[in-house]
Formats: structure tokens, C-alpha cells, sequence
């Protein structure tokens, strides 16, 4: 089964662009259904430390490779480009 991490990183790839916690709730929703609650708190947990994310955050490493854009929106480090 999928984690929500992976679907969020999968919902950045497709749409590659910054996406706002909003868009995600919508976005992942419409694929997945309704099975995660909070997506506020699990993107910003997911923002690399390297781009001033929490130090405190549980998120597995592998999975902190967002960068936070402006207040409530988020963007996929690896789109950079």
C-alpha cells in the first residue's frame, strides 16, 4: 500500500509545480479517496532540513525532499531544475 508521503512526492512528480496544502488535500483525494486527514502538518514535516526544516520531524529521511515556497506551499526539490 502506498504511504501518504509516497503519494504526495508521486502527486509533485505528476504535477510539477508548487502546490498548495489545498491542492494536495484536493489532488491526492481525487486519486486516493479519502484515507489521509492532515496534510498541513505532513508536508511541512517533509521539507528537507537543508531548506530549514523541522529538525524535530519523524518523516524518514528519504522522504524530507520538499522545500516550502511561501507559507503553505511546497515544491519538490528534485523539479528544481
Amino acid at each position: 500500500m502506498l504511504t501518504q508521503y509516497e503519494a504526495i512526492i508521486q502527486a509533485f512528480e505528476h504535477l510539477r509545480k508548487p502546490i498548495t496544502i489545498r491542492e494536495m488535500e484536493n489532488y491526492i483525494r481525487k486519486k486516493h479517496g479519502d484515507v489521509w486527514k492532515d496534510f498541513g502538518t505532513v508536508l511541512a514535516d517533509m521539507v528537507s532540513t537543508a531548506h530549514g526544516g523541522n529538525h524535530s520531524s519523524k518523516v524518514p529521511e528519504e522522504y524530507r525532499v520538499l522545500k516550502r515556497i511561501s507559507r503553505g506551499q511546497y515544491a519538490l526539490l528534485k523539479n528544481d531544475s
